[in-house]
């Protein structure tokens, strides 16, 4: 979707951890004949982009399967260039637990459910606020749910321009 969005002068990089979905990803991108999208193994904690690289940063239902979220919002305001965009779809916890304040059984099923890895709404926003972002904003609830106790959630943020 965002290969068609930036058309054929602008440029998509997708990262993803696991071996098996960036296969997925490539062979989509060979079937839909994209040459302005690429994607690579990679890890939360250390993108293989440059500081100040990107324009808007799109995560949806990743950054909760880390146990290091402040560290990864770092990261995605490092590679941001200044006014750039964080659009992230990911789970909240509605019983307003956080992963600091909630012990789930550390099953294979809680993180799976994307349960273990989920804050607050308030948290999330506080995480992403201390990690340097402005204008964090909720913006709604999608109405899809991994658990009783979470709910699907869009937010967006904006690096600062200096």
């Amino acid at each position: 979707v965002a290969a068609l969005l930036v058309g054929d002068t602008g440029k998509v990089f997708g990262i993803d951890v696991t071996p098996e979905m960036v296969e997925k990803a490539r062979s989509n991108i060979a079937l839909m004949g994209f040459t302005q999208a690429k994607v690579e193994l990679g890890d939360f904690l250390n993108l293989p982009l440059d500081e100040n690289t990107a324009d808007v940063v799109i995560s949806n239902g990743a950054i909760n399967l880390s146990p290091k979220q402040p560290c990864v919002f770092r990261e995605i305001l490092r590679v941001l260039k200044p006014n750039g965009r964080l659009y992230l779809a990911d789970m909240i916890r509605l019983d307003g637990l956080s992963s600091a304040s909630y012990k789930p059984n550390e099953t294979s099923d809680s993180w799976a459910n994307c349960v273990a890895g989920t804050l607050s709404r308030d948290c999330l926003k506080q995480a992403m606020t201390e990690a340097g972002f402005h204008n964090v904003t909720f913006i709604k609830t999608t109405g899809y749910h991994t658990a009783p106790e979470t709910e699907g959630s869009l937010f967006r943020a904006t690096k600062p321009a200096t």
